[in-house]
């Protein structure tokens, strides 16, 4: 099989397991102009699975430079426009993205903020005018992003290797993608009713210089591997290995560093120190990006404290690849990982966030504290204690193995 025939199976994958685009549902994708070919790819999937309309918002991360770097302000307003118009129509949006750390090299932070809130805007179009129909992202290969995933093999072998890796990343070396998915989805599912029946009253992760205790927010079940509605049931990410919940906003303590670079923003920041006291940060460092990590934290009053906690075992695919993607969406599912700002789900009524222990917050970054070092362990109803993942691998046989 050649490339195009596993980037036409990734295709499907992103149209029928990521938004699960129903007959007659508008398809809109935000992709980097570079990318138009495989878009194309895209478009003929969508209309092979029924799309009633395919519309792109394209970016062009050249051009906005050009702008930035003239000090004028980052604007987006006709992106804005077609995503109010596709959203109205109920459509689905597929974000895909080709990381690239040197594109706004230079570009000052207070910049780069801006121009990525904008963007984000778009999708929180979807989100607000058509909730439940379906929201993706996914990333897609390009020779910057590769050279910086392999730096050890050659130049010129360096995109057929990241192509490689995202395919195998997310299942399209599978006899069949779409079947390799829906058993993972089902595996996922099981893995999660295990861990609500546990019952689980506090967690504390330990190794690889983290040691802290979390709770969870009152009445919260754990979430992964897809998102469902009554007619609807997608991923909002491609690839995902995480299964997650909201921890309670009051009640985290101790001290997590971080085991993996984050970009944010096209920024690195390494070696994060957070210390937790009655949920809330209370100190903060990093050895590389100090500045990106006192914008995320300082955003606001709800950024002082986390929304997510997730674990990811080390035999994931993505981990077992041994590689820095550079990118949230992969580097995320290599790793457990908790995220500061914002507790994503559901429940928007501000008074009842705060009775259940779930953050409010501007933001929501994820970053990575995963490691064949960390261990897990949950604290039953009882009172007794017991082990989750055990040197970054699941301790619990009912959670071991692949799907069936």
């Amino acid at each position: 099989m050649d490339l195009q025939q596993y980037q036409e199976r990734y295709a499907e994958v992103l149209v029928k397991i990521g938004v699960q685009l129903k007959e007659g549902q508008t398809l809109c994708v935000e992709a980097p102009i570079e990318q138009k070919q495989f878009v194309a790819l895209l478009a003929q999937a969508a209309y092979r699975a029924g799309c009633g309309e395919f519309g792109v918002i394209w970016h062009w991360d050249a051009l906005d430079r050009l702008g930035l770097e003239q000090g004028l302000p980052f604007q987006n307003g006709a992106d804005l426009a077609a995503a109010d118009y596709y959203a109205a129509k109920g459509g689905a949006i597929l974000y895909l993205d080709s990381p690239d750390l040197s594109a706004f090299a230079g570009i000052a932070a207070p910049q780069m903020a801006q121009r990525a809130a904008a963007i984000k805007n778009i999708r929180n179009t979807f989100r607000q005018k058509a909730p439940g129909c379906g929201l993706t992202l996914a990333c897609l290969p390009s020779q910057p992003w590769a050279d910086l995933v392999f730096p050890d093999v050659p130049p010129q072998q360096r995109l057929e290797a990241l192509w490689d890796a995202v395919l195998l990343c997310a299942r399209c070396k599978a006899p069949d993608p779409i079947v390799a998915w829906q058993e993972y989805i089902r595996f996922t599912a099981k893995r999660k009713q295990i861990l609500d029946f546990k019952g689980y009253t506090a967690f504390h992760f330990h190794g690889g210089g983290n040691e802290a205790t979390f709770a969870p927010a009152e009445g919260e079940k754990w979430k992964g591997g897809c998102m469902e509605t009554e007619s609807r049931v997608w991923s909002p990410n491609i690839p995902t290995e995480e299964i997650f919940i909201a921890p309670h906003k009051y009640r985290a303590e101790g001290k997590l560093v971080s085991s993996l670079p984050l970009n944010h923003k096209g920024g690195l920041i390494e070696g994060i120190e957070l210390t937790l006291r009655e949920g809330r940060i209370v100190d903060y460092r990093a050895r590389k990006g100090q500045d990106l990590l006192e914008q995320i934290i300082e955003t606001d009053e709800g950024s002082h404290y986390l929304g997510e906690m997730a674990l990811v075992a080390q035999d994931s695919p993505i981990a077992g690849l041994g590689r820095v993607f550079y990118t949230t969406l992969y580097d995320e599912n290599a790793a457990c990982h908790v995220a500061i700002g914002d507790a994503l789900g559901l429940i928007q009524d501000p008074e009842r966030r705060e009775a259940m222990g779930l953050n409010t917050s501007a933001v929501h970054v994820d970053f990575m504290i995963g490691s064949s070092q960390l261990c897990v362990e949950g604290k039953l109803p009882d009172g007794t204690w017991q082990p989750i993942l055990q040197n970054g691998l699941w301790a619990l046989d009912e959670m071991k193995g692949e799907p069936q």
